[in-house]
Parts: structure tokens; C-alpha cells; sequence
């Protein structure tokens, strides 16, 4: 029966060879122990490949959380900026308007006067000139 496994297990059995060529497992207790240590190698190595594969996978999701957390703090203190920003630009809105608003009235205010008595000349020259009637 020839061997199948590992090249140095192949090679074991060429080099001391139980039988013609064929090994023996019953006859060669080393070999036996040889093929038993590399069957648990094997499932430790393919256990730590799914270890891996598994903190793999957890650290991406980590990542992947971290980062939209990072996108969501951003965007919130974005728009909390952008609320300061308007609360502000109306604050000084309003002081504007208010001082526009005085400014108009005393504007008014100062004119009025010039206002009726431009309106009065005007009325006395129009009604010199075309008459009362």
C-alpha cells in the first residue's frame, strides 16, 4: 500500500521501508507517531487560520464602526456649526435692521419739516401762477 500524506512522511517510509517499499504502520510505531503529530499540526495550523480569519473579520468591523462613527461626529458638529453660524448671522441681522430702522426714522424725523414746507411753496407758487379758481 504506498503512502499518502506528507512529503516527508513519503520520504520516512522510502528510507526505512517496512516491507518492500511499503510501510507498515503497525510494525513502525514512529512513523505512527510522525502521521499523528502532523494531523494535529494540521488542525492547529487550519485553527489558526480561522483565528485569524476571525480577528480578520472583527477588526474590520471594528474599523468600519469606528469610521462611520467618525463620519456621524463630523456631520453633527458640522451642522452644529452651521446652526452657531446662523444663529449669529441673525443676532447681527436683527442689530442692523434696528440700527437702519433708527436711522430711517431720524431721517424722517429731520426732514419732515423740510418736507411740508417744500409743499406749502409749491402750493402758493402753483396757486400764484394759475390762480385760486
Amino acid at each position: 500500500m504506498p503512502i499518502r500524506g506528507s512529503p516527508f512522511l513519503y520520504k520516512l517510509c522510502i528510507l526505512y521501508p517496512a516491507g518492500g517499499g511499503e510501510a507498515n504502520m503497525a510494525e513502525n510505531p514512529t512513523i505512527a507517531e510522525i502521521k499523528a503529530a502532523e494531523d494535529k499540526a494540521a488542525e492547529a495550523v487550519q485553527e489558526a487560520k480561522s483565528t485569524a480569519a476571525r480577528k480578520l473579520n472583527s477588526a474590520q468591523a471594528s474599523a468600519e464602526n469606528t469610521l462611520k462613527e467618525a463620519r456621524q461626529s463630523a456631520a453633527r458638529q458640522f451642522r452644529d456649526k452651521i446652526r452657531r453660524a446662523e444663529e449669529a448671522a441673525e443676532i447681527k441681522a436683527k442689530d442692523i435692521l434696528t440700527k437702519r430702522e433708527a436711522g430711517a426714522k431720524a431721517f424722517y424725523d429731520q426732514h419732515k419739516a423740510k418736507v411740508a414746507g417744500a409743499a406749502s411753496w409749491i402750493t402758493e407758487e402753483v396757486m400764484g401762477r394759475y390762480g385760486r379758481g
